[in-house]
């Protein structure tokens, strides 16, 4: 088995958010610091258009893309410049602080290259940001771009969180005294579709519908996520993330085709467990050689996968458990959620 090229990507200029929601799955925050280099950005992007087959588009993101503006419209230009479609720019609105400030961005962007935004409007990123700032982002988008080219992400919830104010942030303990827990748990993982890897299955896990025991994991590889999905990550230091699987990297690169012409998933011993056998034979291994216990119940296969990686990354042996400020970040720097 060997690493498919890449068809579509997300470059992430960084993991710095100002929300740090519950449910990110590469851990964003504001404790983060650091950003991707343009030299390294434009090294990158010539790397995916030499590497890639088939392209369905890229995405850039962070993180919160937008909190390091004069990067986000560089890679834009980067972009034009070397032909590559970008599928669209990614963004959670909270710097938006006026439907003005709005087209300013988005006009600069416009004229840089960019015809597409996605606007995240989420009960998670409602924690953080006031519904107006969403709104004044969608509105300015939808005026600069046409409504056709604004993806909202996801619009069912705008009313939901509208029904608790536009002008402040919603603790999402609002959520659970007005729906209860059962139906809250729904509107959250069902509603959102929630991939329950990064801090989900950890600060929201309580809250699955469905809750799974580790050994119904068994037989269920991790090949195609890994291997076979031909979608990727890049992070602000060159880390090949797979699919949405944050905190595992395949390896640093500075070359990427020479990266995915010579991968060998068999170097890299957890790699090989998760392809080859699952979170399941992972968490085996751990209980087996470091003394992993597993809980009775996880809210998914990446819940249970994640856990595992951060009990393994206290040994420090594994290159793969990258960065490791993502395992230092698995807890949001918002209060606990009482469920």
């Amino acid at each position: 088995m060997r690493l498919h090229p890449i068809d579509s990507c997300g470059i992430m200029l960084s993991y710095r958010c100002q929300c740090g929601c519950r449910h990110c799955v590469y851990a964003c925050g504001p404790r983060w610091r650091d950003w991707m280099s343009k030299d390294t950005l434009e090294g990158l992007l010539a790397g995916i258009k030499e590497t890639w087959v088939y392209p369905r588009g890229l995405h850039l993101a962070g993180g919160e893309a937008f909190l390091n503006f004069d990067l986000l419209l560089f890679g834009v230009e980067a972009c034009r410049r070397l032909g590559l479609p970008i599928e669209y720019v990614e963004t959670n609105a909270g710097w938006c602080v006026s439907p003005e400030v709005g087209r300013e961005k988005f006009n600069l962007l416009k004229e840089a290259g960019l015809f597409r935004v996605l606007i995240s409007v989420s009960p998670f990123h409602a924690e953080t940001i006031p519904l107006k700032r969403t709104l004044w982002a969608i509105e300015a988008a939808q005026e600069v771009f046409g409504p056709g080219n604004v993806i909202v992400y996801m619009s069912q919830f705008i009313p939901l969180i509208r029904e608790f104010g536009e002008e402040k942030p919603v603790p999402l303990s609002k959520w659970l005294s007005r729906f209860g827990r059962e139906k809250a748990g729904r509107l959250l993982w069902e509603g959102y579709a929630l991939i329950p890897g990064g801090r989900a299955g950890i600060e929201l896990g309580p809250l699955a519908p469905t809750r799974y025991r580790p050994e119904d994991f068994a037989g269920q590889t991790c090949a195609h996520e890994i291997l076979a999905s031909r979608h990727a990550h890049f992070d602000p230091y060159l880390h090949y993330i797979p699919l949405f699987c944050g905190g595992l990297s395949l390896g640093q690169f500075e070359d990427l085709p020479s990266f995915v012409n010579t991968f060998d998933y068999r170097k890299l011993p957890l790699v090989k467990f998760l392809v080859e056998g699952g979170p399941w034979a992972l968490a085996e291994f751990a209980r087996q050689h470091f003394g992993f216990v597993p809980r009775d119940s996880y809210a998914g296969k990446c819940h249970l996968c994640v856990e595992v990686r951060a009990h393994l990354v206290k040994t420090g042996n594994f290159e793969e458990l990258a960065p490791k400020e993502f395992y230092e970040n698995l807890r949001s720097h918002l209060p606990p959620l009482e469920v």
